[in-house]
């Protein structure tokens, strides 16, 4: 991240107090220690050093720091180049999957977060102000090849997701304009007209659940190749929709525990049962926002700014993305085929299961690309900043975290 920085035009002469680079490794570090009080951050960072006398950080200086938006116009293009540097480094999860060649895959959500103590939210009816009753909302870009995210919009205000969505894309960011690529989203995100706009402005697809109240007229049934690919698939059938322009396929499919699914797509090459398989992949998103909010310091503010919860949202970003990096750095030095073993043993009962009875999908049960951060791994990498310990610590327990639970 240093490296990054050192590449990023901008000077630390207005950060004097505490540098762009100690300030993103103090909010690294604050994230992975969890302390969503700034009080119990600073008395954390005041007991690592036993000869100390003054504390490390003024709590002033690290809010006002958090809200500048001085900071966050430096913070955003070094996220940018680390998420670039990311997709270059880290292995492409999606390889195996027939169909897809080299397609971006992104999935798009929104999560909410709780306001900072510090804060007293006025909302629309009865208090009159413009604040949503669910928290702050985080809508962010996940890139499901790499499994990582891509960017993150805040917004403190009372509006829709898609509403959100659509200012997004006005404003030019360009994972929305990506050429041909695949938007996994949830049925809060179904707009015939916008995705009929990426289809033909950017030659993008969009693959969602079916939602029940929604209007369709059925065009044709598709016929199903028998493939291991689109094993679970019921039917391919061609629609039409009252809100869109284009031609969409109902595809209906049985999970391995019995229960049937309808996914939308305006996608016409997929096969069926990678379109299901894709949107199952939304999982390594909702493991991210799983991460931020309950192993990390993501659930509640840090600051009631509109720039201080974005950059909390950034240093979030940054923390993940650094984490992976490191891990997949030591999956070499400790001789580990893969960063995450923990779910060899789940994913050999599958594929056995498969073979023997036919029972379950196998496009998942091969599916050994992890990019969730176990809490094991979280509470190990805590734990290193509290005290003195030398590179055998992570032969002795680190890999064993990576290998199996605890």
């Amino acid at each position: 991240m240093a490296k990054i920085l050192e590449g990023c035009r901008f000077s630390d002469a207005p950060f004097k107090a505490l540098p762009m680079a100690p300030f993103i490794l103090s909010g690294c570090l604050r994230q992975i220690l969890a302390t969503s009080s700034l009080r119990e951050y600073v008395q954390t960072l005041f007991h690592l050093d036993t000869n100390q006398t003054l504390a490390p950080i003024a709590r002033s200086t690290w809010s006002d720091a958090l809200a500048s938006s001085g900071r966050r116009n430096v913070l955003r293009p070094a996220v940018v180049q680390l998420v670039e540097l990311a997709r270059g480094t880290l292995p492409d999860l999606l390889a195996h999957v027939e169909g897809i060649g080299s397609r971006e895959v992104i999935a798009t959500d929104a999560t909410y977060q709780s306001e900072s103590a510090h804060y007293d939210p006025r909302y629309p009816k009865p208090d009159g102000g413009d604040d949503n009753q669910k928290g702050h909302m985080l809508l962010s870009h996940f890139d499901v090849r790499h499994g990582i995210a891509l960017t993150v919009t805040t917004e403190t205000r009372s509006l829709g997701e898609m509403r959100v969505l659509k200012r997004e894309e006005s404003s030019g960011l360009n994972w929305l304009r990506t050429k041909r690529a695949i938007h996994v989203v949830d049925r809060a995100f179904i707009d015939g007209r916008f995705w009929d706009q990426r289809f033909k402005l950017y030659n993008s697809t969009v693959i969602t659940r079916m939602k029940s109240v929604l209007n369709y007229s059925f065009v044709k049934e598709n016929d199903v190749a028998i493939n291991a690919s689109n094993e679970g698939v019921l039917y391919d059938r061609t629609v039409t929709l009252q809100s869109s322009q284009g031609t969409w396929r109902l595809i209906g499919f049985r999970s391995p525990d019995g229960i049937d699914y309808e996914y939308l797509t305006n996608d016409q090459e997929l096969l069926p049962g990678v379109v299901a398989f894709l949107y199952h992949r939304r999982w390594d998103k909702e493991k991210y926002y799983d991460c931020f909010k309950n192993d990390l310091a993501g659930s509640k503010a840090w600051g009631k700014s509109p720039v201080a919860i974005e950059q909390q949202a950034l240093l979030g970003i940054v923390t993940t993305i650094l984490t992976r990096l490191f891990l997949m750095r030591r999956q070499a030095d400790l001789a580990l085929v893969q960063p995450d073993a923990t779910q060899d043993k789940k994913h050999q009962k599958k594929l056995a299961s498969h073979t023997q009875s036919g029972k379950g999908i196998l496009l998942r049960a091969l599916w050994h690309n992890l990019s969730k951060i176990s809490r094991q791994v979280w509470r190990f990498l805590k734990n290193c900043f509290t005290c003195q310990h030398e590179p055998a610590l992570y032969t002795r327990q680190l890999e064993p975290l990576l290998r199996c639970y605890l």
